[in-house]
């Protein structure tokens, strides 16, 4: 049934503003917030969905832009996704630059986070794309029944195609960096992009570890979906986006000019144009492996980098329609 769990909400963000990538900061207070959550019967092997939690859910949806659907992935499937990460893993122990290698990307974890900077240690990934090349596990994934009905019934998104697999690496102890504030849509390429502007699409987030507050978790900035911005800003943010977050989250985007100065408390701060998104609806969603996020894919989403102790993996998956059967 949909019911509402507890996840943290972020404040607004630093002070910083300037248009570009923008780095989640951290906050001294938090409150509780709801959100919108289909919690899996407790048969695992049951997809039925009652019609009273798909109106909620795509309320939720449309409106905030994101849901969370718990045990998208069964324990199976996950140990298998995990097994298959450590093998991919292995298998770049020794690369020191970002590559392609058997139709797999390995991006390499850099100091700057930006791709085409060595790794800051030999084997250290940032993210793995198309690894269902590879491993039969993520193909499942790309495929997995539950996925497509929750896209279909709940967000409005049939007959789906994947236009984008991936895995995302968090390494612990502050070894990797976080991923600016962006919107996936403005990466896709032109036939896929093509599709979605006609059929539409959805993104999905499967956690493979634990992800919250605490390890660098999977951020949204709810409602910003339904905000348009002109083709020059969503270039600027696309082109600007390959780099590194530390704990500001302010990259100034190319040929846009901003002054920094500092104000009565010592905090940095840059005037120039306002933040190009809303963060009043930032949340941080506690999830478990299996647990999935469905976002739009206008959606603006980052992470921290991962502070604690213990790896935070997510696979993510972008699909876009191809219209009725």
């Amino acid at each position: 049934h949909a019911d509402a769990s507890m996840a943290r909400s972020r404040c607004s963000g630093s002070r910083r503003s300037g248009l570009g990538p923008r780095h989640p900061t951290y906050c001294r207070a938090f409150s509780s917030k709801t959100t919108e959550t289909l919690e899996k019967p407790a048969d695992e092997n049951d997809d039925r969905i009652s019609t009273t939690d798909v109106a909620t859910l795509r309320n939720h949806y449309a409106t905030e832009g994101w849901v969370v659907v718990r045990a998208v992935a069964n324990s199976a499937l996950i140990d298998a996704l995990q097994r298959d990460t450590d093998s991919l893993e292995q298998e770049a122990k020794t690369f020191t630059h970002s590559r392609r290698r058997n139709g797999v990307f390995f991006e390499t974890q850099s100091v700057s986070g930006k791709k085409q900077n060595p790794a800051a240690k030999p084997g250290l990934l940032r993210k793995v794309g198309a690894p269902s090349k590879r491993h039969g596990s993520f193909r499942e994934l790309v495929g997995l029944e539950t996925i497509h009905t929750i896209a279909d019934t709940v967000c409005d998104v049939e007959n789906m195609k994947i236009a984008v697999d991936q895995v995302n690496m968090k390494p612990p102890n502050g070894s990797g960096s976080g991923f600016p504030w962006h919107r996936d849509f403005s990466f896709l390429k032109p036939k896929a992009l093509e599709s979605f502007s006609q059929f539409g699409g959805v993104n999905v987030v499967v956690a493979l570890d634990k992800s919250h507050a605490n390890n660098g978790g999977f951020e949204v900035l709810g409602r910003t979906h339904l905000t348009e911005q002109s083709d020059e800003v969503v270039k600027i943010m696309r082109d600007s986006y390959d780099g590194g977050v530390d704990d500001g989250f302010s990259c100034v985007g190319k040929g846009v000019e901003l002054v920094t100065q500092s104000d009565e408390l010592g905090d940095a701060k840059q005037s120039g144009p306002e933040n190009v998104f809303d963060e009043t609806h930032r949340v941080c969603p506690d999830l478990q492996p299996g647990d999935a996020v469905f976002f739009h894919p206008k959606l603006a989403h980052g992470s921290l980098r991962n502070n604690g102790h213990e790896r935070r993996r997510i696979a993510t998956l972008w699909y876009v329609g191809r219209g009725e059967v």
